[in-house]
């Protein structure tokens, strides 16, 4: 069989997909091609309909917002994902930025190289901990469950959610305390995770009126998807103080370039899009990659 690879994978398990499959890179005969793996190149509707040979798309790892999952759907393509595999890596990621953040680390860093400081422990640097204090979840889902449980293990910290999906009562059961709104959310808050997919029903889901309802003392942290927080809005709270500071792994133009005007804030911590790029989290979700890939292809097989 034939299929497209889009990006770099884990070495076993490129070595695993060539072994069953010749391997392109690009969309020159997408007639040819039996399976699509991507990781962030778009799956358009012209490409699918090109490709009528195609069986399965695989995507390496959790979003389906770059591909037309609809179009597939009516041709009768299989779009898998990996839900699970970059759980631990997001997680660790989002923590290490509540920290960065609360600490004021990336300030210190650029005082020190600019050599603004005279003294140890200037009062400028004054930050928080985090014990004791209240995380906001914008979607009770599994990365966002990992997320509270390490903080809740290791700082003590109180639990609410905004989730539509998820009731007063299971919430309840997860030791979490469900808020209706995203402004109310963000007014009872220390600190806010984003967990949830980019959707319509998501698109600059955190905008000017969260911000406004928002404890000035709100630390924002994003992992998920460019698009679910108005970068226009953020950047209007960061510098009149509606909220302390953020930090985003995902942007809506990706990678953020330096004159994005977020980047230059000292409360503000900009990544290009490595929660999930670990070692160990790209063999999980490579290899679980693949294996879908093979599971639908080997299916199909057998039904012939």
């Amino acid at each position: 069989m034939k299929v497209y690879l889009s990006e770099n994978i884990a070495k076993s398990a490129y070595n695993r997909l060539s072994a069953r499959a010749e391997i392109v890179t690009n969309f020159d005969h997408p007639e040819e091609l039996d399976a699509i793996m991507v990781r962030r190149v778009h799956i358009t509707k012209e490409i699918i309909e090109k490709a009528v040979k195609l069986k399965v798309i695989s995507m390496h790892g959790i979003g389906r917002d770059t591909i037309d999952v609809e179009v597939a759907k009516k041709h009768g393509i299989p779009v898998t994902n990996v839900p699970n595999q970059s759980m631990e890596s997001v997680a660790e990621l989002a923590i290490a930025q509540i920290m960065i953040l609360s600490r004021k680390i990336k300030k210190a860093n650029i005082g020190i190289c600019k050599g603004r400081y005279n003294s140890h422990a200037p009062i400028e640097l004054i930050g928080n901990d985090v014990y004791g204090k209240t995380l906001g979840m914008v979607g009770i889902g599994r990365i966002s469950l990992h997320i509270a449980k390490i903080m809740s293990t290791a700082f003590h910290i109180n639990l609410i959610g905004y989730d539509p999906f998820v009731s007063k009562k299971k919430a309840l059961s997860l030791g979490i305390k469900k808020i209706d709104t995203i402004e109310e959310l963000f007014a009872n808050a220390d600190y806010v995770n984003i967990s949830v997919p980019l959707t319509d029903s998501t698109k600059n889901l955190i905008s000017k009126s969260a911000f406004d309802a928002a404890n000035p003392n709100l630390i924002l942290v994003n992992t998920s998807r460019g698009g679910i927080v108005d970068e226009e809005a953020l950047y209007d709270a960061l510098i009149k103080g509606k909220i302390k500071a953020a930090a985003s792994d995902v942007f809506l133009s990706e990678p953020p370039k330096k004159d994005n005007p977020l980047v230059s804030l000292e409360n503000f911590v900009a990544t290009p899009h490595i929660a999930g790029n670990t070692k160990e989290c790209l063999e999980r979700v490579g290899n679980a990659a693949v294996d879908n890939l093979f599971d639908v292809i080997d299916a199909q097989k057998n039904k012939l």
